[in-house]
């Protein structure tokens, strides 16, 4: 079920959604604004989606078509402004990859070698050297080493 609440002000239309926009109340949704909204007549549109528990994908593209409109949207939910982000510019979202993309190789590029030198030279300072034998502690009668009783 979805409640749809028009208020005409002066300098503003206010969409107010109740409940879930999926199905059948997304096809209600877009008949009244394509009704109501081409009248607002240089009025600001402001949809208030604080009501609104769940958003299909029919709604959430009905949703964008009316942000596309010069819509500004009203969220509390963390559900719908998550679907509200997810809007965000293919161009953005595009620009933003090839950063993290490029910080990325950057990194790898950087950070890899200096480990693997890091590691290399600990392996040659711990490496026993050929010169030297190894030390010996105790025998196998007296393994601490010392004087026998």
């Amino acid at each position: 079920m979805l409640r749809i609440t028009v208020a005409e002000m002066e300098t503003e239309q206010r969409w107010t959604l109740e409940g879930r926009l999926i199905g059948p109340w997304v096809g209600e949704l877009r008949t009244r604004w394509k009704e109501r909204h081409r009248a607002q007549n240089g009025r600001t549109c402001t949809v208030d989606l604080s009501a609104v528990t769940f958003i299909d994908n029919g709604g959430q593209r009905l949703l964008r078509i009316m942000s596309k409109e010069a819509t500004q949207f009203i969220a509390t939910s963390i559900y719908i402004k998550r679907v509200l982000d997810q809007w965000e510019p293919s161009q953005k979202r595009g620009l933003r990859k090839v950063i993290y993309c490029f910080f990325g190789a950057l990194l790898g590029g950087v950070v890899a070698p200096l480990s693997r030198m890091q590691a290399s030279r600990k392996s040659t300072l711990l490496a026993p050297s050929a010169k030297h034998a190894p030390a010996v502690v105790g025998t196998r009668a007296n393994p601490l080493g010392g004087k026998e009783r």
